[in-house]
């Protein structure tokens, strides 16, 4: 909620910065999002253990928040 929150108030502000790479909030949410529908069309829910096994990236950040979207 406090994320969704600071997309509708910010979206275009720079959310994350990686390697050269910066992406905003609501690119951020969209990226999230995508990949939440994702878990879930494959059984991913409340309870669920998700494993995540990245390098430290944004790739990592938009994973994390996908997993707690999804309800993993």
């Amino acid at each position: 909620a406090l994320f969704e929150a600071q997309v509708g108030r910010t979206p275009d502000v720079v959310a994350l910065v990686s390697a050269g790479v910066e992406l905003s909030y609501a690119e951020v949410d969209a990226r999230a999002n995508g990949l939440a529908r994702e878990l879930v069309a494959r059984g991913v829910g409340p309870e669920a253990v998700v494993a995540l096994v990245l390098p430290r990236s944004v790739e990592i950040v938009v994973a994390e928040l996908a997993v707690a979207k999804a309800g993993g």
